[in-house]
C-alpha cells in the first residue's frame, strides 16, 4: 500500500456560500485501497493514484502506473455504505440526501431555500441556497406514529402530491401553500385561512410535486456516497494526486472539496451502466403461496424498505420475494450482469431462498444452488451476457417456503458492449 507525503486542505469557494477550510501540516497517511469497476475489469484492492473529470483512474499496479476507465463504480474496500439520512436532511429531485445542521435555521427567500449543511458533510460549505424547486422535502425528524422512518421517507421521495404538506411532531399534517418559512416556523394556506406552526411543532415539511423541476445531467456522472450518509450526484469529480483531495462540482451547482476519506462509493449514472430498475422488464411472474401477492419493487425491498446487504445500504436495484421470476430483453446489447443479491439481515431475519439465472434459457444456479439465509454473505454476480437476447432472473422458497423469503438484488445492472 502507498503512503502519501503530505495531506493540504486547503481553501475554496462556492455559489451559495464560503467554503473555508485551515491549512495541516505535512504527515504521513495510508491511501485506503479501493474496488475499481471498469466496463471490462474488477480491480480490487487498488491503490487509487488519481481520478480525472473524465472518470479515469491512475492506479498503482505492482509498482506500475496504470491508467484505468471510464470507471462505472469505486468502492472503499472493507466500508460499508451507511444508512439513507432520516432526520435533519434536505431531500432533493434528483435523490440528494443532504445532512443538515440540526439547529440551524431554514428560510425560504423568494424562489430559493437556505439551508446549513450538518458539519459531518464533507467540504464544510457554510450555506446553500437551493432553488426551490429543485427540494422535493426537508426533514428534521419522522412525525409520530411512524413505525419505520425507512418506509416513511421512501414514500415521500416516491409520492405525487397536488399542495405542500406540513408534517406535524405529533403525526398530524396541514395540506395547502406554504406562504413563509424562517427560523420561526412556517406558515401555510388551507382554504381561507392561513396557519402559523413555530418550528418546534414541525416534523417536515414535503413540497407540492407539481412545481418540481429536476435537477439533470446530460452526460454521464457519478452518484456519490459520502462519510456520514449523504448522497450526492456530482457533475464534475477527480481526484488530486498530490493534495489527496477530491474537488467538484455537484448538480445543485455547489463547489465541494473534500478529504480522500469523505468518498466511501461512487456509481455511474447515464453512462455504460444500465440499471435494471430503470428498465421495463418484459416479463415479471410471482408464483402466490396461499394467495399473497408480492409485486416487483424497484429500488426498494419488496416490504418498502431501503434495499440493504452485509450491512450496507444501496439505492439501485431490485426487491423480490420467492418464488417469481423477471425477464428482460437484451437482444445482444450488453456485455456483463452485475448485482450484489441477498436476504436483508435485519428485515426478514428468518428468510431463505434459491437463485439462478437463466441466460436464453440457460439456468446458471447462484451460490453453487445453496440455499440463502440472513446469515449468508452476499452473493457477487458477474455475468458475462455478450451475445445473450433474454436473461430471467429466478428467486426460489427455501426450506422455509414463504416466511420473510425476500431477496434483494442491490446495484442490479447491465454493461452496455
Amino acid at each position: 500500500m502507498r503512503v502519501s507525503q503530505s495531506l493540504l486542505i486547503l481553501a475554496a469557494t462556492c455559489g451559495a456560500g464560503g467554503l473555508v477550510c485551515a491549512t495541516l501540516g505535512a504527515t504521513q497517511i495510508p491511501v485506503p485501497a479501493y474496488v475499481l469497476e471498469t466496463a471490462r475489469a474488477t480491480h480490487a484492492s487498488a491503490d487509487l493514484i488519481s481520478l480525472d473529470v473524465s472518470r479515469n483512474a491512475v492506479i498503482d499496479d505492482g509498482g506500475t502506473r496504470r491508467t484505468i476507465g471510464p470507471l462505472i463504480e469505486l468502492r472503499r474496500a472493507n466500508r460499508a455504505l451507511p444508512a439513507l439520512p432520516e432526520r435533519h436532511f434536505a431531500l432533493l429531485t434528483n435523490g440528494d440526501r443532504i445532512p443538515l445542521e440540526p439547529t440551524a435555521p431554514i428560510a425560504l427567500e423568494g424562489n430559493r431555500l437556505r439551508l446549513i449543511p450538518a458539519k459531518s458533510l464533507p467540504g464544510a460549505i457554510k450555506s446553500l441556497s437551493l432553488y426551490a424547486p429543485h427540494v422535493v422535502a426537508v426533514f428534521w425528524s419522522a412525525p409520530a406514529g411512524v413505525d419505520d422512518a425507512g418506509i416513511f421517507f421512501g414514500k415521500i421521495q416516491q409520492q405525487t402530491r397536488p399542495r405542500d404538506v406540513v408534517y406535524l411532531t405529533n403525526g398530524d399534517r396541514i395540506e395547502g401553500a406554504l406562504t413563509d418559512l424562517s427560523a420561526k416556523g412556517c406558515v401555510i394556506a388551507h382554504g381561507d385561512k392561513k396557519t402559523s406552526l413555530p418550528v418546534e411543532r414541525i416534523a417536515g415539511i414535503a413540497w407540492n410535486t407539481d412545481n418540481q423541476a429536476r435537477l439533470r445531467s446530460r452526460k454521464a456522472y457519478f452518484r456519490a456516497v459520502l462519510a456520514g450518509g449523504a448522497r450526492i450526484n456530482f457533475a464534475e469529480l477527480r481526484l488530486d494526486e498530490k493534495t489527496r483531495r477530491w474537488t467538484g462540482k455537484t448538480q445543485f451547482d455547489a463547489a465541494l472539496e473534500m478529504p480522500e476519506d469523505a468518498v466511501l462509493a461512487l456509481d455511474e449514472r447515464q453512462g455504460q451502466a444500465v440499471d435494471l430498475a430503470d428498465l421495463k422488464p418484459t416479463r415479471y411472474e410471482y408464483r402466490p403461496y396461499l394467495g399473497a401477492a408480492w409485486p416487483l419493487a424497484l429500488d426498494r425491498s419488496v416490504s418498502g424498505h431501503p434495499l440493504q446487504l452485509g450491512g450496507s445500504t444501496f439505492e439501485k436495484g431490485l426487491g423480490t420475494h420467492a418464488s417469481c421470476s423477471i425477464t428482460y430483453r437484451l437482444d445482444n446489447a450488453y456485455q456483463r450482469f452485475d448485482s450484489d443479491v441477498g436476504i436483508d439481515a435485519e428485515h426478514a431475519p428468518r428468510g431463505r431462498a434459491r437463485i439462478a439465472i437463466e441466460l436464453d434459457g440457460k439456468r446458471v444456479e447462484l451460490a453453487e444452488g445453496k440455499e440463502l439465509t440472513a446469515k449468508s454473505a452476499p452473493v457477487q454476480v458477474r455475468m458475462a451476457v455478450r451475445g445473450v437476447r433474454v436473461m430471467t432472473l429466478i428467486v426460489d422458497t427455501g426450506s422455509y417456503g414463504d416466511v420473510q423469503a425476500e431477496v434483494n438484488w442491490a446495484k442490479a445492472r447491465l454493461i452496455k458492449r
